[in-house]
């Protein structure tokens, strides 16, 4: 009969993709593992193999449309009896056959036999709609998965959710809830005005902003930074980068100075675990730096950046970036960041204020260097001068945390010399 293909869950977090790009048509032949389509998860484009050979029969969508996982992405006739199911919540690593139905035997003409209607096919029991650590979590914490509603896009179950069926049922627990509202515009659209599908990055950044903003009670910090010591010593850095292939950037010392002062105040780099009562401290420094992109804002993740040497972590972001442009990144490179950062300096501005993510405790933004006064020496001379702006999650950090860090930066920043001694 036919293999039913279904959207399947192909990283972490992800409960629906936008199809980019179908590689096949109806009636095209394909072999088990070609490339079918290329779908757009959170923040990275996809390609998704076929689950066996056969002639495409029927596709579950066109391009733009947007899938949730379990749906229907395409059908594929094997020639088989049976018909396959492949894929959905609980990956493409499991099948369900359905076998043909049974006809009855035949009886013989005098016989007088009432028609028997078809039994309808026993339903099929999904697996609740959840990602690999959600599910990992219910496990520690003993919660069935049947019995959660999830309220995340498309029912998906959430953590939080998972942590809310732990709650005595006595206790009034309102979970804060990521969704977008959903009442219409007020005016109007005309042909004048443009429509633009809310999808992809987009659509996954106005969630994780509204779970910011719902969950986390911030607090900020800036700091003024003396940055002429630092821009000399890139300008003779970029020689020897550039020779190497490198380009050696300014957000490379500002992961290597954020990754060294979280070292020193190590409340920064840290999640919050209500249910289980306690701070977790990461013991390793991996900074997500925001790249900007023409589909949004994107995460690729610097592991160790503090043990990494400078000219290591400029390579890395180099290739992040390109891969974050052209929509190849990884979504295991986006993945695992304690703390963020976002050089905006390139857009211009003076200063602004950043959302912690409901992950982590801190967020640090580094705006552009302007000319300005500063005092060297007890004199007033011109300089180059930029705010930084950090903003933490005040449930784990105080001000002594939170002003202690941001100085520590500012240190680093102004003595880059420093910057070069770590991780060589």
């Amino acid at each position: 009969m036919a293999v039913r293909f279904l959207l399947t869950d192909v990283g972490e977090g992800l409960t629906e993709a936008e199809i980019v790009r179908w590689l096949v048509n109806v009636g095209d032949a394909v072999k088990e593992d070609q490339p079918l389509v290329e779908i757009q998860t959170d923040k990275a484009v996809t390609e998704m193999p076929a689950p066996a050979t056969g002639i495409v029969a029927e596709l579950g969508g066109g391009e733009g449309d947007l899938l949730h996982v379990g749906d229907l992405l395409l059908v594929i006739d094997d020639g088989k009896a049976a018909l396959t199911v492949v894929g959905g919540a609980h990956g493409d690593d499991h099948a369900t056959t359905v076998p043909p139905p049974v006809q009855p035997a035949p009886v013989g003409p005098a016989a007088a036999v009432e028609p028997v209607p078809a039994s309808a096919p026993a339903p099929v029991s999904r697996r609740p709609l959840a990602t690999p650590s959600t599910r990992g979590l219910a496990r520690s914490l003993g919660v069935d998965l049947h019995a959660v509603t999830g309220t995340g896009p498309g029912g998906r179950i959430t953590d939080e959710d998972v942590r809310t069926a732990t709650l005595p049922k006595p206790v009034a627990s309102v979970a804060p809830t990521t969704r977008i509202a959903a009442a219409p515009i007020a005016r109007a659209v005309t042909h004048d005005d443009e429509r633009i599908p809310f999808r992809g990055i987009r659509r996954r950044t106005a969630e994780n902003m509204t779970a910011a903003w719902q969950n986390v009670p911030h607090v900020s910090s800036f700091a003024e930074v003396d940055v002429d010591s630092l821009l000399a010593l890139r300008a003779e850095l970029r020689p020897l980068a550039t020779e190497h292939g490198i380009e050696l950037t300014l957000t490379a010392f500002f992961v290597k100075a954020t990754a060294l002062a979280l070292r020193e105040f190590p409340d920064m780099n840290a999640s919050l675990d209500l249910v289980a009562g306690h701070i977790v401290r990461w013991g390793h420094r991996h900074i997500g730096v925001a790249v900007d992109t023409d589909a949004g804002l994107v995460l690729p993740v610097i592991r160790d950046a503090d043990v990494v040497p400078l000219l290591g972590i400029a390579r890395e972001l180099q290739g992040v970036a390109a891969a974050a442009r052209d929509r190849s990144l990884t979504l295991a490179a986006m993945s695992g960041g304690t703390f963020t950062i976002s050089n905006y300096g390139p857009l211009g501005g003076w200063f602004g204020t950043s959302l912690v993510h409901d992950a982590e405790v801190g967020v640090l933004g580094f705006g552009p260097a302007v000319d300005k006064p500063v005092v060297r020496n007890g004199a007033i001379v011109p300089g180059k001068v930029m705010v930084i702006n950090a903003g933490a999650d005040h449930r784990v950090v105080d001000g002594r945390q939170i002003i202690g860090f941001v100085t520590a930066v500012k240190h680093l920043l102004e003595q880059p010399t420093r910057l070069l001694l770590e991780g060589l």
